[in-house]
């Protein structure tokens, strides 16, 4: 199964936008019942866009491949 997630921050830091990201994905895997296995995760590089006020905002989007919870790694 593959699971995506996007954020939009502030930010165009990738380290930090990927902490919020994996964070998505693994409440989204155990959900599924699910584990990510995060040697397949990817992130895209971010879109820029001007939101109300004009502040700049960047949007993110990961994908990762998850397996059962009870499967061998």
């Amino acid at each position: 199964m593959t699971l995506t997630a996007q954020a939009a921050y502030p930010y165009a830091n990738e380290e930090r936008a990927t902490a919020g990201l994996r964070g998505q994905l693994r409440e989204q895997a155990a959900a599924a019942g699910q584990l990510p296995d995060w040697s397949t995760l990817a992130v895209a590089e971010p879109t820029e866009h001007s939101g109300a006020h004009g502040r700049r905002w960047f949007e993110w989007v990961a994908t990762v491949e998850t397996r059962p919870v009870n499967a061998a790694p």
